[in-house]
């Protein structure tokens, strides 16, 4: 009884199995439509073809073939090609109808349309689902069984299936149908039905046995082959994503905004990163170690992809960290390099050039462990040249190196040029590479080009170099220039009292004509001042009498306001911000101010050092 169960499971999961893929059963259809359509068109040619007495087939018998095919081809290809929907049921009405049609075909021209049989089980293997094949193949058998049935009474009867059982020496003249001519032979009818299924019938059973195993096998296999290929795509497209992302992340790490420092006028800085993979072992970082320190880094991470992305995003994780906590440039880098150090089992290192920038002086302190040597140009030279200093080990390649570090001093004008190897090395067709020399060429005609055009610049003068050749190496760049500093700086000290907003106001109006502010500009910075002197003066000593120093700093690009005093601890930048979409009497008290002077100034920072509350508000221009 589980037997037969199991069978009937098994013939249903022929209709309503999960198909493999819908696009291709619907591309299937299709070219079953279309193979249905071309044999009725042969069909109709040679129906042509007999009316012209070329072949010598009954009008008749061509004329029934015609309007059966016409039936059972035509009309199921047109309604597939009409709907157009991934349906189980086209496939098995597209199959009935076609098996149907070649069996009907093959009764009557039993001798010109035997070889059709095996065309639906080719078609069906195209499904690349095994079960359905199987039916195919059953379906076509029992149908063909039936035709040769039909043949024996019925249509253009083929003379093999007499050869054995009319006496020998008989002369056969057929005039119109081999039933005629053999109407006064004494043939034995029930002998004749069964040489026809058991010498003409099961040969052909045979073969058409070895093409349909053929047929399942290869549907069998290209199922397997679909399933593989969905799988593959799958983890494909789930590596393509993480890929997208992990490269987002690192592209995220890398400074992109530019200027990077606005408010220092003292420098102009540029960088690019172009990885050759998804994600990359390059990478450039810039940031400020206090007021008056810009730490500038270049590093390469040796190998590609993945596992070298992960250790630059540490790598430059550490610098920074390590940067933060104060030392000298050399004795970060010993830190940096003997906590990599540890656990390195990948042996992956990394080169790097490190420095920090004095502002005020121009004196850059750096190390260079094992990277190339970035270009200095000088305006005393006019040129650019290598800054070539004894190379440092690289970093995380032994633990306990000690690093020496070097000094150099821009002048104003000077500019800085780093970089990774995958600018020297890339190669072109003619497996030449950019080199050294064509950089340092490059640099010196473009020398009066801003640091953001130079780096634009020399990458399309990269690609034109490389031209189809694929890149092989990340390739990063920077460009610092140290200019001469437009800052002005004044400060003056007040009472912190209400009184003395009019002077405060005085104050800040004679430093703000320096500036080409249009009129709402000068409005929001005036008021973002004395609400910040307001507060202090009402909050920060509870009625004792205190003070406010109040530093204004002019650059080229920006107007900031510092504001100090000695009064309780407060964060303003902590306090909730109200909702000021809510009606007035549903808002909190207080934080207006704040959200005023957040709303008006480009950048609000606050710090608490010495026992002093210090509240900076940027303007940028």
């Amino acid at each position: 009884m589980e037997k037969v169960k199991e069978m009937f499971v098994e013939f249903k999961s022929i209709f309503f199995s999960k198909d493999v893929l819908k696009e291709n059963e619907s591309h299937a259809n299709t070219v079953v439509a279309t193979t249905m359509i071309n044999l009725f068109l042969v069909c109709l040619i040679t129906f042509v073809l007999v009316s012209l007495n070329i072949f010598k087939v009954g009008t008749t018998v061509m004329t029934a073939v015609l309007t059966t095919n016409f039936l059972l081809l035509v009309i199921p290809a047109i309604i597939c090609f009409i709907i157009k929907e991934n349906n189980k049921w086209i496939k098995i009405f597209l199959f009935t109808c076609f098996i149907l049609a070649i069996a009907i075909s093959d009764a009557i021209l039993k001798y010109n349309v035997t070889l059709l049989m095996v065309l639906p089980i080719i078609l069906a293997a195209r499904y690349y689902n095994k079960k359905f094949t199987i039916w195919v193949a059953m379906y076509t058998v029992i149908a063909f069984i039936i035709s040769t049935g039909l043949s024996v009474y019925y249509g253009q009867q083929d003379l093999n299936g007499y050869n054995l059982i009319i006496p020998q020496g008989t002369t056969i003249t057929i005039n119109s149908t081999l039933r005629d001519a053999i109407s006064n032979v004494k043939v034995d009818e029930f002998q004749r039905i069964i040489n026809i299924y058991l010498h003409l019938f099961l040969p052909k059973l045979f073969v058409f046995s070895i093409i349909s195993f053929a047929c399942v096998q290869i549907s069998q296999s290209g199922k397997n082959m679909i399933e593989k290929q969905i799988e593959i795509t799958e983890k494909t497209s789930r590596l393509n994503t993480e890929l997208d992302l992990a490269y987002n992340i690192q592209k995220g790490m890398l400074p992109s905004t530019f200027p990077a420092f606005p408010e220092h006028d003292e420098i102009d800085i540029y960088a690019m990163s172009t990885p050759a993979k998804e994600v990359g072992g390059d990478f450039y970082d810039m940031f400020l170690v206090d007021e008056n320190h810009l730490a500038v880094c270049m590093a390469d991470v040796s190998g590609k992809g993945v596992p070298a992305a992960l250790f630059m995003m540490v790598s430059q994780i550490l610098i920074k960290v390590i940067t933060d906590e104060g030392g000298r440039v050399n004795e970060v880098i010993t830190r940096v390099n003997n906590i990599l150090s540890k656990g390195n089992k990948l042996g992956l290192f990394v080169t790097a050039w490190f420095g920090i920038v004095d502002l005020k002086t121009g004196i850059i302190e750096f190390v260079n462990a094992g990277h190339n040597a970035p270009l200095v140009y000088s305006t005393r030279k006019g040129s650019f040249e290598y800054l070539k200093t004894k190379a440092n080990f690289v970093i995380a390649g032994m633990e306990n190196t000690k690093y020496e570090k070097a000094e150099y001093k821009l002048e104003p004008g000077d500019r800085l040029f780093l970089y990774t190897d995958g600018v020297v090395e890339a190669t072109n067709e003619k497996n030449n590479m950019y080199g050294e020399q064509r950089l340092q060429e490059f640099l010196n005609k473009n020398s009066d080009f801003s640091v953001k055009d130079t780096i634009i610049n020399l990458k399309k003068d990269l690609d034109k170099f490389t031209e189809k050749s694929i890149q092989f190496d990340d390739i990063t760049m920077l460009e610092l220039q140290y200019k001469e500093s437009l800052v002005n700086i004044i400060t003056k000290e007040f009472r912190a009292d209400s009184s003395q907003l009019p002077q405060v106001q005085n104050f800040v109006d004679m430093e703000l004509k320096r500036h080409n502010f249009d009129s709402k500009t000068v409005n929001e910075i005036i008021l973002a001042v004395e609400e910040v002197f307001v507060n202090i003066a009402k909050y920060a000593y509870k009625d004792k009498n205190g003070k406010c120093i109040i530093t204004i700093k002019n650059t080229e690009n920006s107007i900031e306001f510092t504001f100090e005093d000695n009064g309780i601890q407060f964060n303003p930048l902590e306090k909730e911000l109200p909702d000021v979409t809510l009606p007035k009497e549903k808002r909190n008290i207080g934080g207006l101010g704040i959200y005023l002077v957040k709303k008006t100034m480009d950048k609000v920072e606050y710090k608490y050092e010495n026992c002093t509350n210090i509240l900076k508000i940027i303007k940028f221009i």
